[in-house]
């Protein structure tokens, strides 16, 4: 065996260590990608004060958030978001909630056309903040995370609901079957 046989042979050592490596922490990734995806978002604390125009151009400010309504933040692009969507707009439906009763927050994305297609969903339940005013409500609801669901009670305190939307049926208005 010369030189250039035991140096070939300590490259494909090398190499195929290199190889089981990086296939390693691929799937390290993977496990953290789909944990992070399972875990729910979170938003903390109280809202604190903002004011934005609505998608359909109506102004929405924390003073004008009636005690119990239902905030939903979602991010376009994010796979556990796209999942949600429709069975949000289903729960809301199905609970019987105004649309007053109900705000819809649509983050800027990468791709404008599927920020647009999240808003013409949600429009049909809800009123819906996008763009940059959807920076502003995040902020001001202190999310960590998307998508995240949740409900503002009289103190302007924020209450997570999880992503099941059971609580949503809870929060049918006074008179509605």
């Amino acid at each position: 065996m010369d030189a250039s046989d035991a140096l070939t042979g300590l490259l494909t050592v090398l190499c195929l260590f290199n190889l089981v490596l990086t296939y390693g922490i691929v799937r390290r990734l993977r496990a953290m990608a789909r944990a992070r995806a399972d875990s729910p978002a979170t938003v903390s604390g109280e809202v604190d004060d903002f004011t934005v125009t609505a998608a359909s151009g109506a102004r929405v400010s924390r003073a004008g958030l009636a005690p119990g309504t239902v905030l939903a933040f979602f991010s376009p692009g994010c796979p556990p978001c796209t999942a949600l969507l429709p069975r949000f707009t289903e729960a809301v439906k199905d609970a019987g909630l105004p649309a007053e009763q109900v705000l819809a927050v649509v983050m800027p994305g990468e791709d404008a056309d599927e920020a647009r297609q999240y808003v013409r969903e949600l429009e049909r339940v809800a009123t819906v903040v996008a763009g940059d005013q959807a920076r502003t409500v995040s902020e001001a609801c202190g999310v960590r995370g998307f998508p995240a669901v949740c409900a503002v009670d009289a103190g302007g305190r924020i209450h997570e609901m999880g992503g099941d939307l059971t609580a949503l049926g809870a929060r049918r208005p006074a008179g509605v079957a």
